[in-house]
């Protein structure tokens, strides 16, 4: 049987059964060991990040908030909240690096669910911190 001919049958309704059990089964693993070593998954991490894009207006943000309410334990919601503040904390210096990386101030506000303006603005109010970004990042390239 050729590679195609597998990929073929893969694809058929029990072949994506197959596929959805092995996630749902590699997710559980994920989530199994994030809690025995107190830490969050990042399964958990991806799957918030996107309900969060797709929520758009107010009732499915406080639809999400109720889910989220219910289905996160304490522990895991202070690990998040703890990390969000520190990528709070750091989204200046990672806006600086990306931009002596050459991306373009809109590509990184996409990236980051901002808009290009917020993203002008932060490399505007931080040219220390824009310099020393593009030192490394010219640094890196010569080495």
């Amino acid at each position: 049987m050729s590679t195609n001919d597998k990929y073929r049958r893969l694809r058929t309704f029990t072949g994506q059964q197959l596929r959805e059990a092995a996630m749902d089964l590699i997710d559980h693993l994920e989530r199994s060991q994030a809690a025995a070593q107190g830490s969050v998954a990042s399964s958990t991490l991806i799957a918030l990040a996107q309900d969060y894009d797709e929520a758009t207006t107010d009732s499915h943000r406080a639809l999400l908030a109720s889910h989220i309410a219910e289905s996160i334990p304490l522990a895991e919601a202070g690990t998040i909240r703890r990390a969000a503040e520190a990528i709070k904390l750091a989204t200046p210096g990672i806006i600086c690096r990306a931009a002596a990386d050459g991306m373009e101030p809109n590509a990184i506000a996409r990236e980051l669910g901002a808009t290009g303006s917020y993203v002008r603005r932060i490399l505007r109010e931080n040219p220390a911190l824009a310099a020393d970004a593009a030192k490394t990042r010219a640094a890196a390239d010569n080495e």
